[in-house]
């Protein structure tokens, strides 16, 4: 007895404590996507079915053992070393395959004192819940150590995932108590140290346009801006506690919308003194199904200006104008930025030039100016526009937002063009919407050398809803025109680009097929010759791009 005891026992220890690694590991490789989704539960359930996030291969692994177990009926007692093996082996191999999706990731599980909480309750859901199987299959069956063991590791592999979703559901009275102490604490600061906000919002160009608008202004005063694309309520009171200084005269703050009510929210924590909406499309028409909901959205920030007696500048060309001139009917103080002769500030022309945009305007009380930004892409023309426009209201004069201009540093991953010897980058990678993308591919023709090939990575756009497919079409139509290598990561999200390419596409022109990024990146590195000019056109996250392969 002594010795059958001994492996069987050393077996079960073993699994137990590879059922804690890999409930550790898996909760941290599901925490990563889930962080991605905002621990928005309700969105991270959709992932889970439509990007086949579930555990398979342990699952397997465990079944495997199930189907030795039979042999134990039939006295073949050997059959339940092999059995304990595939579990082993499937813990193994579940580990291994957290650990890659986790190392793989284009953007990394940050470990904040949230994200610690939830995975510790986690393994303690997955370490009582699993144990409380094992116990009611093993003892209340009754059946074999190795029976029990599988039906508990196929649980833990399959309810991972909802494991995590449990804790954050369980922590959001304590999540709930430590964001209302930051948030007030950030709603004082600003109190006490009344910079002057400005709210910047829109469907796309916010971030831009932000960026913009601080290089001007950080000319004539101290100015702190939210970094990158912090635009929520938590990243802008993080902003605030840990950034803004006494000395800042100035707060330019971005405002993301994820539903109705989130710009409201935003400015009750930032009261903005002055608004700028950039554009009103469809970007994020998955979370507001119509683009009047999106308009109401995008204009609580024109609310909540008023409300202070400021004024909002929007850019005319970019919102559905049946919309906007109800809005404009009502007397709301607006300054409108466009094309459209009754604009305050407008656009006479704008040319894309290989060292940036120049732009001609007319302004009611400036006359006519000539503007130049080393920035890259024609849609850029509104953006400078509108932080032209936002500049000039608080008492800038032109001179001094044209000199600021003339030294625009490029945003990070927006057009951001980059020349590596004889190759020239475009680096369009957090830019996903309609009008970067076309400004994009245009760019292509006029920063392409004598004998270069003009190349686009895409793996196309997110967020479009119903219009994914129409306005992936219309892309398709337009990079025929400007494309010479179209490299498609995961082209089976892009069907109507893909057909709409080929279709058009002169007979030079080759399209290419890639399951990751990082392929078509590796596509890259051996085949750039001199002269190429590359457009990388957005960068799915981890989320998009491929199942994880668990």
């Amino acid at each position: 007895m002594t010795t059958a005891f001994f492996p069987y026992s050393a077996a079960l220890i073993l699994t137990a404590l590879l059922g804690l690694v890999f409930a550790h590991q898996r909760g941290k490789a599901y925490l990563m996507y889930f962080q991605q989704e905002e621990y928005d539960a309700k969105r991270f359930r959709h992932w889970l079915s439509a990007h086949h996030g579930r555990d398979r291969a342990t699952s397997i692994f465990a079944l495997v053992a199930g189907g030795l177990c039979f042999g134990l009926s039939y006295g073949f007692f050997w059959l339940e070393a092999l059995g304990w093996a595939a579990l082993i082996i499937g813990l193994l191999d579940g580990i291994r395959r957290s650990r890659r999706s986790l190392l793989q990731a284009k953007k990394p599980l940050v470990m904040t004192d949230r994200a610690k909480r939830i995975l510790q309750l986690h393994i303690l859901f997955s370490a009582l819940l699993t144990g409380l199987i094992y116990a009611g299959v093993r003892f209340g069956a009754p059946t074999s150590d190795l029976a029990a063991s599988l039906i508990a590791i196929v649980v833990l592999a399959q309810a991972s995932p909802y494991f995590l979703m449990l804790a954050n559901a369980a922590l959001q009275p304590v999540e709930n108590r430590v964001k209302a102490r930051f948030l007030e604490e950030a709603r004082q600061k600003l109190r006490r140290l009344d910079p002057y906000i400005i709210g910047i919002t829109g469907s796309y160009g916010k971030t831009s346009t932000k960026s913009i608008l601080a290089h001007i202004l950080s000319s004539a005063a101290p100015t702190l801006a939210t970094p990158g694309s912090v635009n929520t309520e938590m990243g802008i009171t993080r902003v605030v506690r840990e950034q803004l200084e006494p000395e800042h005269r100035y707060f330019i703050v971005e405002m993301g919308a994820y539903g109705p009510g989130s710009i409201a929210r935003l400015c009750r924590l930032a009261p903005p003194k002055l608004g700028v909406i950039t554009a009103i499309g469809w970007a994020h028409y998955e979370r507001f199904k119509q683009i009047e909901t999106v308009f109401d959205a995008k204009f609580e920030l024109a609310d909540a200006v008023a409300q202070s007696g400021g004024t909002t500048i929007v850019n005319q060309d970019a919102i559905p104008g049946h919309l906007l001139k109800k809005r404009l009917s009502d007397g709301m103080p607006f300054i409108c930025v466009g094309s459209d002769k009754d604009c305050t500030l407008r656009l006479v022309s704008a040319d894309q030039t290989p060292d940036g945009v120049r732009l001609e305007i007319v302004g009611d009380d400036m006359g006519e100016v000539v503007l130049h930004a080393p920035l890259y892409g024609l849609h850029q023309a509104h953006n400078i526009m509108a932080a032209t426009a936002a500049a000039h209201s608080l008492g800038m004069p032109i001179d001094a937002i044209r000199a600021a201009l003339s030294s625009a540093p490029q945003s990070r991953h927006r057009l951001e063009v980059v020349r590596s010897g004889d190759i020239t980058i475009i680096d369009d990678a957090y830019n996903s919407n309609p009008s970067g993308f076309a400004s994009g591919l245009e760019l292509l023709d006029i920063l392409k050398a004598k004998d270069g090939r003009r190349i686009l990575i895409t793996p196309g756009m997110v967020e479009l809803g119903e219009k994914h497919e129409e306005e992936h079409h219309k892309l398709g139509e337009l990079a025929a025109r400007h494309v010479d290598i179209a490299l498609v990561v995961t082209p089976e999200r892009i069907p109507s680009f893909v057909a709409a390419f080929e279709a058009q596409k002169p007979s030079h022109a080759q399209l290419l097929r890639f399951n990751r990024q990082e392929d078509a990146q590796n596509w890259i590195k051996a085949h750039a010759q001199n002269g190429d000019v590359i457009l990388y056109e957005n960068n799915l996250p981890d989320l998009y791009e491929k199942p994880p392969g668990f």
